[in-house]
């Protein structure tokens, strides 16, 4: 059976309205607001399904960091400055707090970021009515529902607990929300996945759905049930988001920010605990040197590494894969003790690693082409010698989850994961000592992003419920 990739179509929409005169084309009702009885008929949701789109593109892996030309960063940025993907090496002085692990309330750039992935949040979830109630049995309604559920779960994934969830009226009025616990965030994405795999027919939509829904039991800790529910994704399935050179707003953020802007560098062992992303040849995680003036960050002192995986402006950048169903699967195995010989653990793992759907890690379309863009070869198939050499079967099936889930907004997840699921110190598994810039001595002890102050305009908000991994 053949599983074609969806890809995100980060289009610029150009909106028409009719001439209020026969001859005068500079004459309109409305020059630039579009409003939203417009949008309200079937005609117009693709429209609202590329508007959504985008904002879920620019929450995800955004456009060019804050303060370099563009919207500002996704959680794939974010995330792993916090975890151990990415060190700053630029200057500003919110982004360093971040990678310091000492987040202020105040922090202009989480300020940004926690609103972008709101924006995003409810365009998805007014995308996916509109298509519930003009044109249900479209492919385009369960996978706004499933965008949706992604947006939550990057928000338990990244956020502390206690995010509110408000909602923006037609009238421009909000109706504030209470804050909600992580696991409250998840129950409702799971409830939008569950929603999207009831009204769906394309299969392509099915995986993605069943995806998120797995990754959301995950972090539940509903490990059995998550190995359930992406049992039939296909490994070569994967969901991406496309970008393209045609505008600012379309460009890959990832791309930018780390070896276009040189504001974030491919870390290495961060704080002693980091993951050898660099030291450790894996061609899951390419990455290069720059030579002359871009060898150092936008600091211009902090040594400059760029990814490879992601290689140009034009790269799409997966957003939910048939490869992450296996590690899922794999988890749940070594959940259930089954992780001998011929067992459901190393099966998993194997399935990417030895199939050619190995090869779907790097897009090999013409807007990935470049150097490390090309499809990975197959791999050599774990055996129980290699849980040993890694120090047991959770720390491999975390590298495996390390390298394969390399810069797509997972890391930050996985490392609260590690503390919360499986009882490892937190100063074990975030970076931790001196910090290598004079902002801050050491590192901090945040293991997620506070809601920033600016939600206590919210009479239901008053701060984070905690800040527990």
């Amino acid at each position: 059976m053949k599983h074609t990739s969806k890809l995100l179509a980060l289009l610029a929409v150009a909106l028409l309205v009719p001439n209020a005169g026969c001859n005068d084309p500079l004459r309109v009702s409305i020059p630039d607001i579009v409003p939203p009885t417009a949008l309200s008929d079937s005609a117009a949701l693709a429209t609202v399904r590329a508007g959504a789109i985008g904002d879920f593109a620019i929450a995800y892996s955004g456009d060019h960091p804050d303060g370099s030309g563009g919207t500002g960063e996704g959680v794939i940025m974010y995330g792993g400055l916090l975890a151990d993907e990415w060190i700053n090496s630029e200057t500003f002085p919110t982004r360093i707090e971040v990678d310091a692990r000492t987040i202020a309330l105040t922090n202009a750039d989480v300020d940004l970021w926690f609103r972008l992935l709101h924006r995003a949040r409810n365009s998805a979830e007014t995308a996916a009515a509109r298509y519930a109630s003009t044109a249900p049995a479209d492919p385009g309604h369960p996978e706004m529902l499933s965008l949706a559920g992604l947006t939550y779960i990057f928000f338990a994934e990244t956020y502390c607990s206690g995010v509110p969830v408000s909602t923006l009226n037609p009238d421009g009025t909000i109706t504030y929300g209470q804050p909600l616990s992580r696991d409250s965030l998840l129950q409702r994405a799971i409830g939008f996945f569950n929603t999207a795999l009831a009204v769906s027919t394309d299969p392509d939509m099915t995986s993605l759905a069943s995806v998120g829904k797995g990754r959301a039991l995950l972090d539940e800790g509903s490990f059995a049930a998550a190995g359930t529910a992406v049992a039939a994704v296909p490994t070569g399935f994967a969901y991406k988001s496309e970008h393209s050179e045609n505008t600012t707003r379309q460009e890959n953020g990832v791309f930018n920010g780390n070896a276009g802007d040189i504001r974030y560098s491919v870390a290495e062992s961060e704080g002693g605990n980091g993951f050898p992303f660099r030291s450790v040849a894996d061609p899951r995680t390419t990455f290069v040197r720059p030579t002359g003036s871009d060898s150092v960050g936008f600091d211009g002192s902090t040594p400059q590494y760029d990814n490879l995986r992601f290689g140009d402006r034009k790269a799409s950048i997966p957003v939910a894969t048939g490869v992450e169903a296996r590690l899922i699967q794999a988890e749940a195995a070594l959940q259930a003790g089954d992780t001998g010989t011929g067992g459901a653990y190393l099966t998993a793992l194997n399935d990417p690693r030895t199939t050619a759907a190995s090869r779907a890690y790097y897009d090999p379309s013409p807007g990935n082409a470049g150097a490390g863009t090309t499809p990975i070869p197959a791999m050599a198939a774990l055996t129980t010698t290699d849980i040993t050499n890694a120090g047991g079967a959770v720390k491999l099936l975390f590298a495996e989850r390390a390298r394969w889930l390399w810069l797509t907004a997972h890391r930050l997840g996985d490392l609260r994961r590690l503390i919360r699921q499986y009882s490892r110190p937190a100063n074990t598994v975030f970076p931790v000592g001196p910090y290598f810039k004079s902002n801050f001595p050491t590192y901090g002890v945040d293991v997620n992003i506070p809601v920033p102050v600016t939600e206590k305009n919210n009479p239901n908000f008053q701060g984070c419920l905690d800040r527990l991994p």
